[in-house]
């Protein structure tokens, strides 16, 4: 036997000599349209969606204004690149840079509200102390250490620059921990007033 490698022209059958094509196709006896000419099928497709716009008739039967060029842009054309109502410049006026500070604030206010009411919750004084704990070293960590790196800087600060600067950053902290003990104070209860953050 040859490798096909091996096979030479000589070696093949000439195109004339092999029998006539036929046009056979594969029939699939589950398929809806089997044993159906092309006539029937296409009767069959007409009378089903005939019979789905019979919902829609009342609909159909409105006056519809013929396409014209009544956009208010005469000299607009779309082309073949996709828009969006993303891709416009009123989308794009409106669009804020993303504050990822801002959203990191947003859930540490959150989580701050969530210990809050999950002390309110809690009823033996053991499971309180834990929560109050967490919420304690949750302050410290997102804002109390930082505070305290700021206050350190500014001592060693030499510029009246850098001075201003660091007492806004020292000022932004002050007022994160304020409002982490006044969502605590309002969602906390009362007999927790006297904590302080």
């Amino acid at each position: 036997m040859k490798n096909k490698q091996q096979v030479t022209y000589e070696d093949r059958i000439p195109e004339e000599e092999l029998p006539v094509r036929s046009g056979i196709r594969v029939v699939n006896r589950n398929d809806p349209d089997y044993g159906l000419l092309d006539e029937e099928i296409s009767d069959r497709n007409e009378f089903i969606r005939c019979y789905l716009a019979r919902e829609y008739e009342l609909l159909m039967m409105l006056p519809a204004e013929a396409p014209g060029h009544y956009f208010f842009m005469s000299d607009f054309h779309v082309t073949d690149e996709a828009y969006s109502a993303f891709d416009t410049v009123d989308f794009h006026r409106t669009m804020q840079p993303f504050d990822k500070y801002g959203y990191a604030v947003k859930k540490v206010m959150e989580r701050v509200k969530d210990l809050a009411v999950l002390y309110s919750a809690v009823r033996n004084e053991g499971g309180k102390q834990n929560i109050l704990r967490r919420f304690h070293a949750l302050v410290e960590l997102e804002f109390r250490e930082r505070l305290t790196r700021y206050v350190d800087r500014y001592k060693a600060a030499g510029t009246d620059d850098k001075k201003t600067s660091l007492k806004r950053k020292i000022g932004e902290m002050n007022r994160r921990i304020l409002e982490c003990k006044r969502i605590w104070e309002q969602y906390a209860p009362r007999d927790t007033e006297g904590i302080s953050c």
